[in-house]
């Protein structure tokens, strides 16, 4: 599926681009497509945070066949979104360093530019994509400061970019990895790994806010699982959980 044509279909204000997206699936009949909102009321994050979706910013879900992706970079499959999102980014916005976040987020100066989701549903793979362009929302739960794409942008004296062109470069990166018959899951791992930034002082999100306990990357495991350092020199792996 490489060099797949764009398929994007641009809406207004909606509940969610991920709802927009599943009501299309039968109307698509196997073919990718992807859902671009302007804002979203009701944007969902990573364990049904709520995601604050003002105007400016990429509300984005891609929408893939389960066909099309190989069996081998479906258990990585947030890494492989981190990294597309990341590639899509440099590719418009040069001399600025982004880096990942495990296992979804994308990070500028030590702050959120943004990340996603990935849900099944109808024989399509629905990749969730949240990205500050123009605003950076306030933060909630304690979590990580945001910062958006413009402002890494103008630090390096590069122009403003907006959410369709950055959708677009998503859209391009993203069947360029899964078309990528060489890239396998031991690469989507090393590649995440290289382009984490472990320097980060990591928490938990617990029910209440952030576990005050501070944590730092050290590796991934073959199947994209993050090894922690924690302050008393003892490392742990972490599958699920989500971090500040």
């Amino acid at each position: 599926m490489s060099g797949v044509a764009p398929n994007i279909h641009h809406v207004g204000d909606v509940d969610s681009t991920m709802e927009v997206a599943r009501a299309m699936l039968a109307a698509a009949k196997g073919a990718p497509f992807a859902v671009l909102a302007e804002s979203q009321s009701k944007g969902r994050g990573t364990g049904g945070r709520v995601w604050t979706s003002p105007k400016g910013n990429l509300y984005f879900t891609l929408c893939i066949p389960e066909a099309s992706i190989r069996a081998e970079i479906v258990p990585v499959l947030p890494l492989v979104t981190g990294l597309a999102c990341r590639a899509a980014i440099m590719s418009i916005v040069s001399g600025a360093n982004f880096y990942v976040k495990w296992p979804n987020d994308i990070v500028y100066n030590g702050k959120k530019l943004g990340g996603s989701i990935v849900e099944s549903e109808g024989g399509y793979l629905l990749v969730g994509i949240g990205m500050n362009v123009e605003v950076a929302p306030p933060v909630t739960d304690n979590g990580r400061d945001s910062t958006t794409v413009n402002y890494a942008a103008a630090a390096v004296g590069q122009p403003n970019i907006t959410a369709l062109q950055l959708a677009g470069a998503v859209w391009k990166q993203y069947f360029e990895i899964i078309s990528d018959t060489t890239v396998s899951r031991k690469a989507v791992v090393e590649n995440f790994e290289a382009a984490m930034d472990k320097n980060l002082i990591l928490h938990r999100r617990t029910p209440t806010g952030r576990d005050p306990e501070p944590l730092r990357a050290v590796r991934l495991n073959e199947w994209g699982h993050l090894t922690v350092l924690k302050p008393d020199s003892t490392e742990e792996t972490l599958m699920a959980e989500y971090l500040f």
